[in-house]
């Protein structure tokens, strides 16, 4: 299947790497089928992209990478709602938001995107009584992610000198 994006032009999207959001995305009520668009310009982000709005293209990370003890809280509604999949067939996603003044940028722990990998049933779940945040600051995880990736690849002291 071919889709038309704002931010990737057109684009060939797998039948089998289509996410279903029963009910929608919060906020995105009229998007109920998204794909994961990686690029290697913008890691450690990847984008979740709408196949129903050309011009939805949201900015997520994979909050493990930042913060390795992040564990969230997951009931047993919203797991069923998933088709109660084991948990290593569970993605989790954290939307980010990246202004222009990117040192600010952030990502919201508290609200979790959930994929079934064996289904591609998705959906934003919101966790209550969590100490996490909505607006987590994540510069200094991204930043130390850049570095660890320039050092594996055997980037030398110019390679991502730019970033």
């Amino acid at each position: 299947m071919n889709i038309n994006t704002v931010r990737f032009g057109e684009i060939e999207i797998a039948e089998e790497k289509i996410l279903h959001f029963e009910g929608g995305l919060p906020g995105f009520d009229n998007c109920f089928r998204f794909t994961i668009i990686s690029s290697e310009e913008t890691e450690p982000f990847l984008w979740l992209q709408s196949l129903e709005e050309p011009d939805v293209a949201l900015a997520v990370v994979n909050p493990f990478r930042l913060f390795p003890d992040y564990a969230p809280v997951v009931n047993e509604t919203d797991l069923e709602k998933l088709g109660s999949p084991a948990d290593e067939d569970i993605l989790a996603l954290t939307v980010a938001v990246i202004p222009v003044k990117y040192e600010h940028m952030t990502t919201n722990l508290i609200s979790p995107i959930l994929i079934n990998l064996k289904s591609n049933q998705a959906r934003q779940i919101i966790m209550e009584n969590s100490d996490y945040q909505v607006k987590q600051p994540i510069f200094d995880e991204v930043q130390r992610l850049l570095i660890e990736a320039d050092e594996t690849e055997g980037g030398g002291t110019d390679a991502g000198s730019d970033t």
